[in-house]
């Protein structure tokens, strides 16, 4: 059992990852070692009973924040619970003509009781796909219940999408400025600490200055979807970089992921209401833009703006009944079904925002509500985001009807849809 050149990592150089000299940390790729060894264990299915390290080099290359690196790994059977792993990290290289340069190498060796010569990983080929993003699920990703919280997924998806475009920067002279318009994210399966994901895209269109990405994140260890994704993005889409886009999605590309089809999400049912919030709306979060919460382009991140609306569908449940006391009282919790967002002006550091919120639709055990957030100096709306939520007992893992009070608090903030 013997496999050679695994992508086990792949993802984005942060600006804390680089020294004052622009060179790679070694603690930095010692964690993406660290992640590339959990996706080993996770892809082979075994307990390691003992992981003792044998060397690491490293190499002083030039590398700046928001460069793609990867990790790709050997693993050989040396004896029947003996395995030997080498990880190589890489620096994508930002010219396609030169080849990905090594910025550092890991040797260990795996003692395992349970390796099995017959174990077998299972890696897709196909083309119409490109994979973007390959990393486990820190403990500072997760929520309380050891589920990944909703703003990492905005966040890594953001990372696989610059990810993406370093790739199709590659074949280019000039960088491509593009901007996310909308992003569409329907939850499918929890992921929990530890858990390793994969983030594959395909190109739905590719017109009018526009590109539609359909993306799935996906849980290599439950061999799941945990999140299907529908991106629109603006690009000066001339036919150079269309054909670059195409081409990169014709070639064949080797994925964990085991549903290769891309099916369109469910449509959007009802009215969007207005950009505009209305005046009965709840005032349900206020923030302000720092540095940690900035993305490649030194703007309020996704992740921030994801953050941001987790917090204040926090405040509006507890507004409305659904508190800190009554939820651990009868162990119910909250879960989000579906996630679409539509981006219309930056948030820029130092920015003061205010998300003001307001139900759409109560039903039975479904709740729909929609969050505006807004710049509070002028006004403008930033973004606007509606949900389809529901409460859910946590022991029986299924939703809960609507209480009455719940409902009756919910119905003051009600806006016609």
């Amino acid at each position: 059992m013997n496999y050679q050149n695994i992508e086990t990592f792949r993802g984005l150089i942060k600006p804390s990852d680089i020294n004052d000299f622009n060179f790679l940390k070694k603690s930095c790729s010692s964690k993406f070692f660290e992640s590339a060894t959990q996706f080993i264990k996770v892809i082979l299915k075994i307990k390691i009973d003992t992981e003792k390290h044998i060397e690491s080099e490293y190499f002083e290359l030039l590398t700046f924040e928001h460069m793609t690196a990867y990790v790709r790994s050997d693993v050989i059977l040396e004896a029947k619970d003996k395995l030997k792993v080498t990880h190589k990290l890489y620096l994508s290289n930002s010219i396609d003509s030169k080849d990905d340069e090594i910025l550092s190498k890991q040797n260990l060796t795996l003692i395992s009781q349970n390796i099995h010569q017959s174990m077998k990983i299972d890696i897709n080929k196909s083309s119409g796909i490109y994979s973007a993003f390959k990393d486990l699920v820190r403990i500072e990703d997760c929520d309380e219940m050891s589920h990944m919280n909703v703003q990492y997924y905005f966040g890594k998806h953001s990372d696989a999408i610059k990810c993406l475009f370093n790739k199709i920067d590659s074949f280019t002279e000039e960088k491509i400025n593009y901007k996310i318009l909308t992003e569409r994210c329907i939850f499918s399966r929890e992921v929990h600490l530890n858990s390793v994901l994969e983030i594959v895209f395909k190109v739905k269109h590719a017109e009018n200055n526009k590109l539609l990405l359909l993306s799935k994140v996906y849980s290599i260890d439950h061999k799941n979807v945990s999140a299907y994704f529908e991106t629109s993005i603006s690009l000066d889409l001339n036919k150079e970089i269309k054909k670059i886009i195409l081409d990169l999605f014709s070639s064949n590309c080797s994925s964990f992921l085991n549903e290769l089809e891309f099916l369109n999400l469910r449509p959007l049912t009802e009215n969007r209401p207005p950009k505009y919030y209305s005046p009965n709306a709840f005032i349900s979060c206020k923030k302000a833009v720092n540095t940690w919460d900035l993305d490649h382009q030194s703007m309020g991140s996704s992740q921030f703006k994801i953050n941001c609306v987790s917090d204040a569908a926090t405040h509006l449940f507890t507004y409305c009944g659904a508190d800190f006391i009554w939820r651990n009282k009868y162990d119910i919790g909250s879960a989000a079904l579906d996630y679409s967002v539509r981006y219309f002006k930056e948030a820029q550091l130092g920015m003061a925002v205010t998300t003001y919120t307001n139900f759409t639709k109560i039903s039975n055990k479904t709740l729909k509500f929609i969050h505006h957030m807004v710049e509070d100096s002028t006004g403008d709306v930033i973004m606007d985001i509606e949900i389809v939520a529901v409460l859910f007992d946590l022991k029986k893992r299924k939703s809960v009807v609507v209480p009455e009070e719940f409902r009756l608090k919910a119905s003051k903030l009600l806006i016609d849809n």
